[in-house]
């Protein structure tokens, strides 16, 4: 099962990679097209705003699941492991609620604009509301599965990230900038 979680999530990264270079593409060659032939390409600003709501939640999906996504554990970390324990449940709680809103919002959005098309490509306004699904029904499995691990206790609060705090707190390994000589690199 890990292995095929595993393949869903280097499948959204390589989506991620290609809606990215799919935006480039549209905007670059629409900016391109406009200043040297003074002509355009009429869908490309419907497509590249549609890509970048996918990118968006199907990165924001990513980062839930690799605890990218930043936050401050300070008060956690100084509490007690049982009212610790409590208060990260109690946020995860939380975060399903909101997952759960947004998936009946969306799914509403999705139903009600379905008939809706966008001016120049004719593609369906809940286009721009399914990423929300697509982003919901995984988190709220990624969000209950942790929450089940912290509450069972396979999770350990003590050395579990769950947030990462800022960027300049992590190793210079893990951000890329080691001195040459500490990366074994220097002479």
């Amino acid at each position: 099962m890990r292995r095929l979680v595993d393949l869903y999530f280097a499948a959204l990264r390589l989506t991620i990679a290609l809606l990215l270079a799919a935006m480039v593409v549209l905007v670059f060659g629409n900016v391109v097209l406009r200043y040297a032939m003074n002509s355009g390409i009429t869908a490309s600003e419907e497509l590249s705003r549609l890509a970048f709501v996918w990118l968006i939640f199907l990165g924001a999906l990513v980062a839930l699941r690799e605890h990218a996504h930043i936050g401050i554990d300070t008060m956690i970390r100084a509490l007690p492991l049982p009212l610790a324990k409590a208060c990260v449940a109690l946020s995860y709680l939380l975060m399903i609620l909101a997952c759960g809103l947004l998936l009946q919002g969306s799914f509403a959005q999705a139903v009600i604009n379905w008939s809706s098309v966008t001016p120049a490509t004719g593609i369906s306004m809940a286009w721009f509301h399914i990423p929300a699904i697509a982003f919901a029904v995984p988190a709220l499995l990624i969000l209950a599965s942790e929450l089940l691990g912290i509450l069972t206790g396979r999770i350990d609060l003590a050395s579990a990230v769950l947030v990462q705090e800022s960027e300049e707190l992590l190793p210079p390994e893990a951000t890329g900038t080691a001195p040459r000589a500490a990366a074994g690199l220097g002479r």
